[in-house]
């Protein structure tokens, strides 16, 4: 059973994340030679304050 994993930030809309869904299972199915029923897509996401590259976040916690 492969499982996909998409981790992004968050921002998408459900329907936008629907047509991946759609899109990623038929080509993994395709490509993996396997039932779509099979076929788990997951997706991770990651506020900006969780995320960072070059030593930067790409945001900083709201100080209270």
């Amino acid at each position: 059973m492969p499982i996909v994993r998409v981790e992004l930030s968050p921002g998408r809309t459900h329907e936008q994340k629907t047509r991946y869904v759609e899109e990623v299972t038929k080509l993994t199915s395709e490509v993996l030679i396997c039932p779509v029923e099979s076929i788990d897509v997951v997706f991770v996401e990651i506020p900006p304050t969780n995320w960072a590259r070059a030593e930067k976040f790409y945001a900083t916690p709201k100080q209270e």
